[in-house]
């Protein structure tokens, strides 16, 4: 996700895409949380930014599934883009946010809805988009004979 807002508005994209990130996650009955990186850890250009991450029960720890970050006007500055006011052209403020990294995000998925019995519990906001499916089941082991 990538927003382009007015400076002032920036603070509220930023609680707005990181909530994006979490309320996914718990949607999919994934235990997340949310560390704010301090101003030491900030990469190039970020104003601020935080890590979510979910919970593994394998590792049993959280591990990185998602960024957020406000760029302020950093990024604007050196792309270009500025917002035409009443009182002349001003740079606009940038944010991201990785909502879904697919590889850490299916980790996450299948590590906290695997079922003792090899069975995936489907989370009741997936079941609409699986024809109401609510867990899958592993194949059955068959043999090919010739």
């Amino acid at each position: 996700m990538v927003v382009v807002c007015e400076p002032e508005d920036s603070p509220y994209w930023y609680d707005q895409l990181w909530k994006n990130s979490v309320d996914f996650f718990r949607s999919l009955d994934i235990p997340v949380r949310t560390l704010e990186c301090c101003s030491g850890d900030l990469a190039d250009l970020k104003v601020k930014s935080c890590d979510v991450e979910a919970w593994s029960p394998r590792q049993k720890k959280y591990f990185e599934v998602g960024s957020c970050s406000n760029l302020g006007d950093a990024q604007a500055r050196r792309l270009g883009i500025r917002i035409k006011g009443e009182k002349g052209n001003y740079f606009a403020h940038t944010l991201n946010n990785t909502v879904v990294a697919p590889p850490r995000m299916l980790i996450a998925f299948f590590e906290n809805n695997l079922q003792a019995d090899g069975s995936v519990r489907i989370p009741e906001a997936l079941r609409p988009y699986m024809g109401g499916q609510e867990c899958l089941k592993p194949a059955e082991n068959k043999k090919n004979t010739l």
